[in-house]
Order: C-alpha cells, then sequence, then structure tokens
C-alpha cells in the first residue's frame, strides 16, 4: 500500500510542474491544459512522475457502469421517489415505491410494494405504462417485470444487442462514464472533455476532501471555463470525481450536463454513490435534478431519488 501511496503522490506533483498535454495539440494552437492542487496536496507531494497516470486512472475507470451490471445479480432493496413539473416548476405527477429483487442462480424476480403515484404519472396503471420517457429509461435499467436469467461477465452489452440495447447503453455511458466519447446524436464528440478539441474548454484540479464528510477522497475536478460558461460548446459543465485515499477507487461522482441548442436541450445534475460489497461495487444513492428536451418526446422536468441498501449476496 506505501508503494502505491507513493505512486499516487509522485503523480500529482507532476501536474504541478509540466503542462498537461494532449493529442492534436498542432490542431489546437498549442494550447495545454494545466491540473491545479490544492494545498494539501502539494504538501503531501515528493517527486516527479508521468503526467499521464492520474488521468489514465480517472479514464480508464469503468466502476459505475460496472456497479450498475452488478445490480442485476444480488438480491437487495430499493426506495424510489419521482416528481414531474410544469414549465412554471409546479408539481404534476409523482411516484413512490419500494422494490425487493431476488436473485437464485443468477436468475432475478422482483416485488413492489407500498406503490403510491399521483398525476399522470401512468397511461395505464395495470400495465404499468408511463407518460414519461423518464420513467420508460428508469423501468428499463431497473426494474424486472418476470423472471430474467443471465450470465455474469465483463461484457456490458453484446454483440448481438439490439439497436434500442446499444442505444440504452450508450446513454448509460454518458450518464455513469462521463467525460468519454458517447455515440449519442449531436453530442457525442463533446463528450470527449479529455481530448482535442474539447479539453481547451475546461479547468482541471485535484484537491481533497471528505466525501460525505466520512470517506477521506482525493477529488478529480473539471469545471467549464468562465469565458464559456454561457457558450454552447461543452456538454459537461461540471465533473467531479471522489477516489477513496485508502484504495484509490472511485466512490462518488457528481456531474452537471448541460446544452441548449437546435433540436436538443436539457440541464441535469446528479450525485451517484456506490459501496463495495465482497469485492464488487454497488450504487447505494442516485439523485437527479433537471429538465430535458429531446426531438419526438415531450418536455420533461423532473426530479427523482434511488437508493439501494439490504444487499445480500447470498441465494435465500
Amino acid at each position: 500500500m506505501r508503494n502505491i501511496f507513493k505512486h499516487f503522490i509522485i503523480v500529482l506533483i507532476s501536474f504541478c510542474q509540466i503542462p498537461f498535454a494532449f493529442a492534436q495539440r498542432d490542431s489546437l494552437n498549442d494550447i495545454s491544459a494545466f491540473i491545479y492542487l490544492d494545498s494539501f496536496v502539494v504538501t503531501a507531494s515528493k517527486a516527479g512522475f508521468d503526467k499521464e497516470d492520474f488521468i489514465g486512472m480517472v479514464r480508464a475507470d469503468e466502476s459505475f457502469l460496472e456497479a450498475f451490471h452488478n445490480l442485476r445479480f444480488i438480491s437487495y432493496e430499493s426506495s424510489n421517489y419521482f416528481q414531474f413539473f410544469n414549465k412554471k416548476g409546479k408539481e404534476k405527477a409523482s411516484y413512490t415505491d419500494i422494490i425487493n429483487q431476488k436473485v437464485v442462480d443468477n436468475c432475478r424476480t422482483m416485488e413492489f410494494k407500498n406503490i403510491d403515484y399521483r398525476g399522470n404519472y401512468f397511461k395505464k396503471p395495470s400495465k404499468r405504462t408511463y407518460n414519461y420517457f423518464t420513467s420508460e429509461m428508469h423501468d428499463r435499467l431497473f426494474y424486472t417485470h418476470k423472471k430474467v436469467c443471465e450470465t455474469p461477465n465483463k461484457k456490458l452489452v453484446r454483440a448481438d444487442a439490439s439497436r434500442m440495447e446499444k442505444y440504452v447503453f450508450e446513454l448509460k455511458k454518458l450518464m455513469f462514464k462521463p467525460g468519454e466519447k458517447a455515440d449519442v446524436p449531436f453530442i457525442g464528440d463533446k463528450t470527449s472533455i479529455f481530448e482535442a478539441p474539447m479539453v481547451q474548454f475546461y479547468d482541471f484540479k485535484i484537491s481533497s476532501a471528505l466525501f460525505n464528510e466520512e470517506v477521506d477522497c482525493y477529488v478529480f475536478s473539471a469545471d467549464v471555463k468562465p469565458i464559456f460558461e454561457n457558450k454552447n460548446k461543452v456538454v459537461i459543465k461540471h465533473l467531479k470525481t471522489y477516489f477513496d485515499k485508502s484504495t484509490f477507487k472511485v466512490i462518488g461522482r457528481d456531474y452537471q450536463l448541460a446544452y441548449a441548442a437546435g433540436l436538443y436541450q436539457f440541464d441535469v445534475q446528479i450525485h451517484v454513490e456506490l459501496t463495495k460489497i465482497e469485492g464488487k461495487y454497488y450504487p447505494i444513492n442516485i439523485t437527479y435534478d433537471g429538465f430535458w428536451n429531446v426531438p419526438i418526446k415531450k418536455r420533461e422536468a423532473t426530479k427523482f431519488q434511488l437508493q439501494f441498501y439490504d444487499f445480500k449476496t447470498t441465494s435465500p
């Protein structure tokens, strides 16, 4: 562990000393991004090392995607709370429930409890057809309405997946692996914030902070430079990733995705927390607050919170 910590600190000091160069610098008129360090991190640093290492950790991390994939293979309970608002900010629909997922031999079933809804949340409550696309996507990602059996593997999307499955996977990349390119029409290239030409629009920083006032973390953040704040140059307005200092694993992330041009308008803020159980990561808390307006679908302004708990790694 000491060697890992030394290596990590070595990476940090290098960011102080060397401009963070990226591919295609010439095409950007030699624009370089710099990593800023807070005083605590600078004090802890000892020597220089390869400047690419830390950013490589951020980019290679797939803990969030894997955490949501892992939910398919563990028994748990979760509470779900949704609110939908009109253009004046008045609530027009809401929904709450508690779900109990049971997994036996990689086959999962789900029981719905304490269901309560108001307004026009459903088109047909008996068939669980929704008036809101956000709820449809949530259902597709988290709910199971019949017995489903799968084999755990590292491939998060199959080669023979349907067009809709691949589209949903790209949306999950956008939501749970921000900073990397997601194959989403019109905005995919704008999500690659660590590559040219997007890197020039951001300030990057490494700092030290407590996550949820409990876990001591290194924090990697990316924020749009003030001069680009109100321009449609970017999709990711803010990204903050928390690395547990004791394990160097991602345990939390805050980010804002926003865009307003042409057929797409959206502005959403997301907070995600993970926990580790028997060597695997699982989400324990997701909050979402924002709106989106895309072609063919009606505008939706939504707040929701999902909480996951009572995980059981053995079959009942």
